[in-house]
């Protein structure tokens, strides 16, 4: 059959015979394993047994979108701080965003051992999560993977980054900012109290000189006459307008 191929149909025979063994062997492809552990500093180590350890990627579209949330979550904290509310939560958008990023996932056995295989050749950032005690620990290991690689990454004390992870950097670099603000919005409240009180006690001074300039005025009346509830209308002047004695004594109404 081959004799009664011409040159240009050989062409094209060779060409059909490469496409088809480039689907045949498919996309670049490697592999990535590794151990799950953290070693405490009473010795203990912990190994990340039932985790679940996920490969986001590509790494530029992750460290694109978490840069994303991160200056968002600064600008929230600012506003916040500002605004003396509480301050923003960005454990759970950081997380849903990077599972919509996830290429491949691997459950940790008993071994706290995972291996994921078939996986694209690629930038990618092996991520997991655990909690021991009260703290929250994050494993977050950049990771690249070429055509045939078999790559072997640990994730351990060295890639543990919560912190770094959860937008750490970017609230310690505005904490000095944010504590500035908080004290000039405690002052500025604080002032706002001491006028409202000022205010206060303004109108309860007046009130009393009125009051009391009310009660004392049957004691200049033309005929002498002093009228015998004058003691009940001052004792009415300090009920209705409480100030201070001291302050009251000085004053000659």
């Amino acid at each position: 059959m081959l004799r009664n191929l011409t040159p240009r149909s050989l062409v094209r025979w060779l060409v059909v015979i490469a496409l088809l063994a480039g689907c045949q062997h498919g996309a670049p492809q490697g592999s990535v394993s590794g151990d799950v552990f953290l070693l405490m500093q009473n010795g203990d180590v912990k190994r990340g047994a039932g985790n679940t350890v996920l490969l986001v990627g590509p790494a530029d579209s992750v460290l694109a979108m978490r840069g994303r949330i991160c200056a968002g979550y600064g600008e929230q904290l600012l506003r916040a701080a500002t605004q003396g509310s509480n301050p923003p939560e960005v454990v759970g958008q950081l997380d849903t965003s990077l599972l919509r990023l996830t290429v491949a996932s691997s459950k940790t056995g008993i071994n706290a051992h995972y291996r994921m295989d078939h996986v694209p050749a690629g930038r990618y950032i092996l991520w997991a999560e655990t909690v021991i005690g009260d703290n929250a620990y994050t494993w977050w290991a950049p990771v690249v993977i070429a055509d045939g690689d078999s790559v072997s990454k640990d994730l351990d004390n060295s890639t543990e980054a919560h912190a770094a992870v959860y937008c750490g950097q970017v609230k310690d670099s505005l904490a000095p900012t944010i504590a500035h603000i908080q004290d000039s919005v405690a002052n500025f409240a604080e002032r706002v109290r001491d006028s409202v009180a000022n205010f206060a006690e303004r109108q309860r001074r007046q009130g009393w000189l009125r009051c009391m300039i009310q009660a004392r005025a049957s004691l200049k009346r033309v005929d002498g006459v002093v009228e015998g509830d004058i003691v009940d209308r001052q004792r009415e002047c300090w009920r209705k307008f409480p100030v201070d004695a001291l302050w009251a004594n000085r004053q000659n109404p």
